[in-house]
């Protein structure tokens, strides 16, 4: 059964499962207007609008520490179909970049993982694809002397059509691969509690941190920082456990291969 609930402010309505609403929701965000209001979940009615926006249409409970938790929600890439697809490629890059942290807390894992991983390969392909471009043109341009070496033989159209074949591959390998790698290791450190679609989708929108690829030379290696940040902050709160497990669960493989190499120079030089 489905119940609908309609936002006092744009009078946009939506109706969600009613297994999906606990009797503790108190709160929805509309994805149109993204206003905040109260709702009364007896009666399925809203009133006491609130102008305190956060994205997504969202609903919130109140629990025993007075803290508002997320029950029922989507990205505003999730919610393009009513805020509109430039808006809600916008809101989503704005706010996994800059409030990690309200991002993944707000949204369900219950969802799939079709559209994050739409997501995900736009904004990994495209920004995997000005991240080749600009060294490309620096090369064509003569900043670097080995350019004509590598590229010389290669056309501008025969470089575009590899890059429009290969990196959407190569992002989608990389995304199911990493984020399957990533969660074994979450489980490891008992810190993967929402299974693997969580810890995909947190993956996945983390790829907005491709924007920075824009800036020249240096883009590339903000973003690779920054999107680790985000997948620090976004396993957390997708996962409802410590930074301390999440930051094991990334420096074990590390801890791993500094233990296989101690072993192997103890076995050598012994």
């Amino acid at each position: 059964m489905n119940t609908e609930i309609s936002c006092p402010f744009c009078h946009f309505s939506k109706k969600i499962p009613e297994k999906k609403i606990p009797a503790s929701a108190r709160w929805a965000v509309c994805p149109r207007c993204n206003q905040k209001f109260e709702i009364v979940p007896s009666a399925r009615v809203t009133r006491y609008p609130d102008k305190q926006a956060v994205p997504g249409w969202n609903l919130h409970g109140s629990g025993q520490d007075n803290t508002e938790e997320t029950l029922v929600g989507g990205t505003p890439w999730e919610n393009r179909a009513e805020t509109g697809l430039v808006k809600g490629i916008w809101r989503t890059f704005r706010d996994a970049l800059f409030s990690p942290s309200r991002f993944f807390r707000e949204q369900s894992t219950e969802e799939g993982i079709r559209e994050p991983f739409a997501f995900g390969l736009l904004a990994g392909a495209v920004g995997h694809m000005l991240g080749i471009f600009w060294p490309v043109l620096m090369m064509s341009a003569g900043i670097f002397p080995f350019g004509d070496t590598l590229f010389g033989h290669l056309s501008a159209g025969l470089i575009f059509l590899v890059m429009l074949v290969a990196v959407p591959v190569s992002v989608t390998l990389t995304m199911f691969l990493y984020s399957g790698v990533l969660h074994l290791l979450l489980l490891i450190t008992r810190g993967g509690d929402k299974r693997f679609q969580g810890t995909f989708r947190v993956v996945a929108y983390s790829q907005a941190a491709q924007a920075w690829d824009l800036v020249p030379v240096v883009g590339g290696w903000i973003g690779s920082i920054w999107q680790v940040v985000i997948q620090v902050i976004g396993l957390r709160e997708v996962h409802r456990t410590s930074y301390l497990r999440v930051l094991t669960a990334f420096l074990l493989p590390m801890g791993l291969f500094f233990l296989v190499t101690v072993i192997a120079l103890v076995y050598f030089f012994a």
